[in-house]
């Protein structure tokens, strides 16, 4: 059984996957129901590219400003009304709000899943997005 085919395995688990260095879909595997739509899976990319460069902003812009390191920035979630979306280090997961319970349950089937031999973290590489430095300006209220 691959890391994927258990990451899809949990009730309420749609698809996993892995991002390549350029942020397309490297591998993926979805449960036996979902009809993977090429144009979702592109859509999923560049979303997931954008939200991680924004993170790494914020991450790069509290770093400077309270002098604590936010980086490395290892993952993330959202829950909407009717899916829920995790990502961590390089490998993703989309499932069914409903049946998962929480966000959290997508982020710790992530973390408790040793990255595959052939997978970017085992190389030391993760998907690279750029990082806009910017000289923190500091809120009135801070």
């Amino acid at each position: 059984m691959s890391e994927f085919d258990e990451l899809v395995s949990p009730k309420g688990v749609l698809e996993a996957g892995r991002f390549g260095p350029d942020w397309s879909v490297a591998e993926q595997k979805s449960a036996w129901l979902v009809i993977e739509e090429p144009e979702a899976i592109a859509m999923i990319s560049s979303f997931c590219a954008s939200i991680q460069m924004l993170l790494n902003t914020m991450a790069l812009a509290m770093s400077d400003l309270t002098a604590v390191s936010w980086q490395p920035l290892n993952g993330w979630g959202v829950s909407s009304g009717v899916y829920s979306f995790a990502m961590h280090t390089d490998r993703f997961i989309v499932g069914e709000t409903e049946k998962l319970g929480s966000i959290d349950e997508l982020l710790d089937l992530l973390r408790q899943r040793k990255p595959s031999a052939l997978g970017l973290l085992a190389s030391g590489r993760r998907p690279t997005v750029p990082v806009t430095t910017t000289t923190p300006v500091r809120h009135p209220s801070l």
